[in-house]
């Protein structure tokens, strides 16, 4: 996959060139990057499914430590601009996959063999999850293409990115909780212990925390807008409520995905992957091209908010088929 993004690049770099000021460099470096980014991703999910916690902890901190102490050296006393923060980043992706090369083999989890079924298997699932990745591109990071086709004012642009950027913490931050509720939830289900019930109250403790980081980032992000940023960019502000909103129920919404992982269903997958894509395009195309910005931003509120109804229409049988159908109602502290 990273040999083929970056052949597609290469073939349409001059449409990147012209429509985003793309440098020819990125042709090598998005794949290369996105390469390392996914193999250092295995690492840290194994240590993490073995809860391995002090493990973890020092693999992260040490990887944050590398890349922004190099980031800063190079970009504040070598001068080597955007350069020095991607090599930063690189560096700090190779020590990471250099450490996974020795656990891996310490652990013997290294090993060359395999049956054709196993590769057979594979692809049967990972084809319905590269659907749905792109649905999750569609729904989520397709804005600046759209937005390109129209031929959308360069400023505007670029304030309306700085709101996305700002937007997408909520999202970052949901990840981070679902890092650790995702373990739990599977060993609960695994285990045979998990009920409707229980389901009802994990849901409802990921929705607090939730809640409460996501409250506390928009805080932070007013501040900032009011009293950090230059003034040119209060314009976007209200695209980043916009954009929050979208990234928190597109959060809530993978907690029910995550029950279609569990299970592997890979044709309810794919239908969900398809059918929202076709959505997000037809959405995209008609609020763009009327509303630009604005209905790039409210787009992403619709799409999500189609997605939802779509996974909750899939996983409702899923969820009874497996833990029952009578759903035990749990009160809920305010």
């Amino acid at each position: 996959m990273g040999l083929f993004a970056a052949l597609m690049l290469f073939v349409f770099k001059g449409i990147l060139r012209e429509k985003f000021d793309f440098p020819d460099s990125f042709i090598y470096i998005l794949p290369g990057l996105a390469f390392l980014t996914f193999s250092s991703e295995q690492l840290f999910t194994l240590v993490r499914n073995r809860n391995e916690v002090k493990r973890y902890a020092a693999m992260a901190i040490s990887r944050s430590i590398i890349e922004y102490a190099l980031s800063v050296i190079l970009v504040v006393f070598f001068l080597t601009g955007w350069m020095g923060r991607i090599w930063g980043i690189a560096i700090s992706l190779l020590v990471v996959n250099l450490y996974s090369i020795w656990y891996y083999v310490k652990n013997e989890y290294i090993n060359f063999a395999f049956h054709k079924h196993q590769v057979w298997d594979e692809l049967k699932f990972g084809v319905p999850i590269f659907i749905f990745q792109l649905c999750v591109f569609m729904l989520g990071a397709s804005n600046k293409l759209f937005l390109a086709i129209f031929n959308v004012d360069k400023h505007a642009l670029g304030i309306y990115a700085i709101a996305c950027v700002l937007g997408s913490m909520v999202g970052t931050i949901a990840q981070s909780i679902l890092l650790y509720v995702q373990p739990q939830l599977y060993k609960s289900i695994s285990s045979g212990e998990a009920t409707i019930q229980s389901l009802r109250l994990d849901f409802f403790r990921y929705l607090k925390l939730l809640c409460f980081f996501s409250a506390a980032c928009i805080v932070v992000v007013v501040f900032v807008y009011y009293f950090l940023i230059n003034k040119l960019y209060f314009s976007g502000l209200p695209y980043f409520f916009i954009v929050a909103f979208s990234s928190f129920i597109w959060a809530l919404n993978y907690f029910l995905f995550l029950f279609l992982l569990y299970y592997k269903k890979k044709r309810t997958i794919l239908n969900v992957a398809l059918i929202s894509i076709t959505c997000s395009i037809i959405v995209n195309i008609i609020l763009v091209k009327n509303y630009l910005i604005l209905g790039d931003a409210l787009s992403g509120v619709i799409n999500t908010l189609i997605f939802s109804v779509i996974i909750i229409i899939f996983t409702q049988k899923l969820i009874k088929a497996n833990f029952g159908n009578t759903i035990v109602k749990t009160p809920v502290s305010t």
